[in-house]
């Protein structure tokens, strides 16, 4: 769908944005889906296209967990339109899939940190990152710069132990190192500016105003039967990528 689309490119492909193989069971797509959802929660990323990947991310779900789309979808390689989808009323549905709020992050949170899903995460970013915590703070569920020296210890004992190598970024983006020392000043900053109430308030209003604009945005835009998503020439939606062989 357009939606999907304008979230995550032409070409994206929805197992992949849920981290699971095309094979996926029912609960790994559930599990899958509550992870990228977590990722992209506009409660806890203030990244400015949050909100619409994370709107974005339902649909995906919704597809893959409706069987007859997620057949349309495995055979043709395309992004089901699917005529209901036209017809929603897109408010009540991003206001439903909303739901995953703050205090369902904090939950889940007490049960993946530190958990051994949690210490997979960071050795697999570790990897794809080259050994940059940087990039594996940025990645990793629910972490903040407030985690580096902990991933760091755990890479570390992980690397002691023949279960990782030392790769070149690790010892640029130690947490003694400058790159370490300069988010943590801007992490202060962050904190020290998010302790004022009028701020924070201010803040919390702005980013419930401008979720409130988006879903109207998105639901006039999406929701529309007269002005219905119109896919590529010779194309019904979105193609899926081609199968790495």
């Amino acid at each position: 769908m357009a939606l999907i689309q304008e979230a995550f490119g032409d070409h994206a492909d929805l197992y992949s944005l849920l981290g699971v193989e095309k094979e996926a069971t029912s609960a790994q797509i559930k599990k899958g889906y509550h992870k990228a959802a977590l990722k992209w929660h506009p409660d806890k990323n203030q990244q400015q296209d949050a909100t619409l990947k994370f709107q974005a991310l339902g649909e995906v779900h919704r597809i893959l967990s409706d069987a007859d789309l997620r057949s349309e979808y495995d055979e043709s390689g395309v992004v089901p339109d699917s005529e209901s989808a036209t017809k929603m009323n897109w408010s009540a549905y991003f206001a439903k899939i909303f739901k995953v709020t703050t205090k369902d992050i904090d939950k889940f949170a007490t049960k993946y940190v530190g958990s051994a899903e949690e210490r997979a995460d960071v050795l697999k970013f570790y990897v794809e990152g080259n050994g940059d915590l940087g990039f594996v703070i940025e990645n990793v569920m629910l972490s903040s710069e407030g985690d580096r020296e902990r991933f760091e210890e755990l890479i570390r004992t992980a690397i002691r132990q023949g279960e990782a190598q030392a790769l070149p970024l690790l010892e640029a983006s130690g947490s003694g190192s400058a790159q370490a020392k300069k988010r943590r000043r801007k992490a202060q900053q962050e904190a020290a500016m998010s302790e004022v109430p009028s701020d924070l308030l201010q803040q919390i209003q702005a980013r419930r105003q401008q979720r409130g604009s988006l879903l109207e945005h998105l639901e006039e835009k999406y929701s529309d039967p007269k002005k219905p998503p119109t896919p590529k020439k010779g194309q019904k939606g979105m193609k899926r990528p081609a199968a790495k062989r």
